[in-house]
């Protein structure tokens, strides 16, 4: 909706939401921090560093998937931080997986708000995004997929380790699938790897995980509830 209205010439709504400048600033940041690894770490020259990291920052924040080298070589700080990025995902209204930024947003004020109640107990101002008082139908909404989407990540891990595979490869791909990410880390799935020696067990449980990660989890679980075919 905000890229329509930027195509009809409404820069201004674009720059004003907070879900688009937190997304932008987040981006950079990881770019920037990735990029200063790498040249430090890795003695890799500035402009190479920065579009290196660029390319597999922005592919993995937007679930896009493309892979242009083996970042998994990078050393153990960019690893650490593509597996953040996984759970992060880009704006809510687009293609892109993960538990989205809007979600951040609502949780980073919820938190606040709960942090200045403890101060101010007779505090009445609710939580806001941009600016607008969050109800509390978004607040019960957005707590409830964050719950469900870390404790689904946890069980999948562990059903997919019963197939005999190490925790970084279970972990990733469970979190690579749930956020429709594309590449996962590790030897086998990692960004010169392939899904295919994985064994076919394991892939049918990740085609459920990417379902349940495309369909944005609560979806799917309202249909395997008793109560929803009762009714």
């Amino acid at each position: 909706v905000l890229l329509a209205a930027v195509a009809q010439g409404h820069v201004r709504g674009l720059l004003q939401d907070a879900q688009v400048r937190w997304f932008a600033a987040y981006v950079a940041c990881i770019v920037a921090a990735v990029s200063v690894w790498q040249a430090v770490a890795n003695g890799r020259p500035a402009a190479e560093a920065i579009r290196s990291s660029a390319f597999a920052v922005v592919s993995l924040a937007t679930t896009t998937g493309f892979v242009t080298e083996d970042y998994s070589l990078w050393g153990t700080f960019p690893v650490a931080v593509f597996m953040m990025l996984y759970f992060i995902g880009g704006c809510t209204g687009s293609t892109t997986g993960g538990i989205k930024v809007f979600r951040y947003c609502v949780l980073g004020s919820v938190s606040q708000w709960q942090i200045r109640l403890l101060v101010h107990p007779n505090r009445v101002r609710p939580p806001t995004y941009n600016g607008k008082p969050i109800s509390e139908d978004v607040v019960r909404s957005v707590l409830s997929f964050f719950v469900f989407y870390i404790a689904g990540s946890f069980v999948l891990t562990v059903v997919i380790a019963l197939f005999g595979l190490d925790l970084v490869t279970a972990s990733t791909a469970v979190a690579q699938a749930l956020a429709n990410a594309g590449p996962g880390l590790g030897p086998i799935i990692g960004p010169a790897g392939t899904f295919a020696p994985l064994p076919d067990g394991a892939k049918w449980v990740l085609s459920f995980a990417m379902l349940l990660g495309r369909l944005e989890l609560l979806t799917v679980l309202v249909l395997l509830t008793p109560v929803f075919w009762r009714g």
